[in-house]
């Protein structure tokens, strides 16, 4: 008997060390990924109220959530739990470590109707573009507020850029998904 449980757990090492692991599961800080790292934990999720902004509003989520119009400060966003990722753009000549909350995390605490399909991305010149709401269930989509250690100027793409993790799925580096990185981010409506 002793030497079957030992079996298991030599075959489990081996899955998780040879096999990278399994992926994060969506809106769970995990200290350790294949896919990223968690810099903070939340302090804010689901459930909690979310605090009235003090500083500048840098995102506004509306559409069909349980709060209605939820506004951000870059403080309050950070309270959902950073995480950090290097990968490749399609827009910067190198990889670059970029420093955000998941998408997913957000969705939570505002509360996204679990019936939601998409969201609409809206950046400072009003460009608009639509992304599942499955993106945020299926990959540990970022909206990344540092890079390469900084926080995002306008010149640089901030205030906030969605990020998807195409260094750990490649199925990411694909056309149909280059209109999902909106940089400048300044509201997600939840449709």
């Amino acid at each position: 008997m002793l030497n079957r449980l030992a079996a298991i757990l030599v075959a489990c090492v081996v899955i998780v060390v040879v096999g990278g692991g399994l992926a994060p599961s969506p809106g769970v800080a995990q200290s350790v990924s294949p896919v990223y790292q968690t810099v903070t934990k939340p302090t804010l999720m689901a459930g909690m109220a979310v605090p009235k902004p003090k500083g500048p509003v840098i995102l506004t989520v509306t559409g069909r959530t349980n709060l209605g119009a939820v506004r951000f400060d870059t403080a309050t966003l950070e309270s959902l739990g950073l995480i950090r990722f290097t990968t490749a753009t399609s827009w910067t000549a190198e990889a670059s470590e970029f420093e955000g909350v998941l998408l997913s995390s957000l969705l939570d605490v505002v509360g996204a109707d679990p019936a939601a399909t998409t969201l609409k991305l809206t950046a400072l010149n009003d460009f608009e573009s639509p992304a599942p709401i499955a993106d945020a269930k299926t990959w540990p989509v970022m909206l990344a507020l540092k890079k390469d250690g900084e926080y995002m100027s306008r010149r640089d793409r901030g205030p906030i850029w969605m990020i998807y993790p195409q260094h750990a799925y490649p199925e990411l580096n694909q056309r149909e998904f280059l209109s999902r990185w909106v940089w400048q981010l300044k509201a997600i409506t939840v449709e």
